[in-house]
């Protein structure tokens, strides 16, 4: 089953940098590279040592497309997994519409029915906030999200809500994994010092 996840960051290490960190999702696809195609759905700053943030990861998802380079944008859509929605021209202009079913029942997917300079760029977002994205989907061709309830841990010395992971200053290659299925609420703790290095845990959940 899932719900809506209330999570509750806390920082109890002894980094002194007063660290960013960057929650991501994944596309659980092969071809899916976290470092070259992850994006910071939310990034938690100037939290210091026994601080903590609270937020909320819902359920609830969202798709969307743009064209010429992010000028011009659908109308988002609550989007399901097993659900096809394609972008395509109507009396009214561009749009996006839902369009029968995707190929495979756990996956998301949007295709290209228009004709633009350099195709369309897909997105999935949670909270208004860009969760993963495919940048270039031609005409004729399709953009396939498979998602699981998991959010991945980072840290960083530079890095921007909604911005590529790639385009980042990261403090490490490696990323905390927290399965979300079956909570509701979630505590998760950084721990470590300069000497012995960091990590998450979590500390408890419901």
């Amino acid at each position: 089953m899932l719900c809506d996840t209330k999570i509750t960051y806390i920082n109890r290490s002894l980094n002194k940098d007063m660290p960013k960190i960057f929650i991501f999702s994944a596309n659980e696809l092969p071809s899916f590279n976290a470092l070259q195609n992850g994006i910071a759905w939310k990034v938690i700053e100037s939290i210091g040592q026994d601080s903590m943030s609270t937020f909320t990861y819902p359920v609830k998802t969202e798709i969307f497309a743009t064209w010429e380079q992010g000028i011009n944008q659908t109308k988002s859509l609550t989007c399901l997994p097993g659900k096809r929605y394609t972008v395509t021209e109507k009396n009214s202009g561009i749009v996006l519409i839902e369009n029968g079913n995707a190929v495979k029942g756990d996956e998301i997917e949007l295709t290209n029915e228009i004709k633009v300079q350099n195709g369309v760029s897909a997105y999935l977002s949670k909270n208004d906030k860009v969760l993963i994205s495919k940048k270039i989907v031609a005409y004729g061709q399709k953009a396939t999200f498979k998602l699981k309830p998991k959010l991945y841990w980072g840290i960083a010395s530079e890095i921007q809500t909604s911005h590529a992971i790639s385009s980042a200053v990261l403090d490490s290659d490696s990323f905390f994994e927290q399965n979300l299925e079956n909570v509701s609420a979630a505590k998760v703790v950084l721990t470590g010092n300069a000497k012995e290095g960091y990590s998450f845990f979590i500390e408890e959940q419901e």
